[in-house]
């Protein structure tokens, strides 16, 4: 009976450590996680911002060309006018038909450019209808921003009180391994961190799948801390019950 019960306090042992550690590396990834998650965002906003940027160039450019167009077309009205004020001073029928044909021509030049302020208009007011979207989605963006870095801020919290407590778990657990057991976990564990240990599957170690010794099935039957030779874990039975 006293065999059994160290056996079984060495498995034991081992697969509590495992889980331990597995539970911390799981607690310290979602905590790391978080700030990614909230980089992600950030450069969502980012390009959010840049795309509202960009409709608001967008709308700048585009009336900037209409404005020109208006200011080339005052000028070009301003210019038959004044044409049309010399055709009374003309001294020959050649004078006149020239200034004529002027007139004519630049008033064939208004109609076009007439056109295109209107196309301008149009396109101005087009692009104008696309900055409500680019605004909401800014908007949307920058407050799933804020909730996820709330979020991340109290989920940290807790997660940081939950790695303390299983850290405590854990140097209590550490505690049961004396001697060249304990140096050899915590060379282990140093190096492999929670992949450290595996529990043995049948006759393989569960860590790389590689087939396990008799002797080495042996000595796990006899509380001996053993490591695959293979990968490096140290291994246990993966049930509470040691076998044999």
């Amino acid at each position: 009976m006293e065999f059994r019960m160290a056996v079984t306090t060495a498995s034991e042992t081992l697969r509590t450590l495992h889980r331990i550690h597995r539970q911390l590396e799981d607690l310290r990834g979602r905590i790391a996680a978080g700030p990614r998650q909230v980089a992600a965002h950030a450069k969502q906003l980012e390009a959010a911002e840049a795309g509202r940027a960009g409709v608001q160039e967008k709308i700048r450019q585009a009336k900037l060309s209409t404005d020109q167009k208006q200011l080339q077309l005052r000028s070009a009205e301003a210019k038959i006018l004044d044409l049309n004020g010399k055709l009374n001073a003309c001294k020959t029928n050649r004078e006149y038909q020239l200034l004529t044909d002027q007139i004519a021509a630049d008033t064939m030049a208004t109609k076009v450019l007439e056109d295109e302020i209107l196309e301008s208009l149009e396109n101005v007011d087009a692009v104008q209808r696309t900055l409500p979207v680019a605004e909401q989605a800014e908007a949307a963006t920058r407050k799933l921003l804020e909730e996820t870095k709330a979020r991340v801020a109290e989920e940290a919290a807790d997660l940081e009180a939950e790695v303390s407590r299983v850290q405590a778990e854990l140097m209590a657990t550490e505690l049961e391994l004396t001697g060249d057991a304990r140096s050899l976990y915590d060379r282990s564990v140093k190096h492999k961190a929670a992949d450290a240990m595996a529990p043995v599957e049948g006759e393989s170690c569960g860590g790389c799948f590689q087939q396990i010794t008799g002797k080495m099935a042996s000595d796990l039957l006899l509380g001996q801390v053993v490591m695959c030779r293979s990968c490096g874990r140290l291994l246990y039975s993966p049930d509470a019950r040691a076998p044999g």
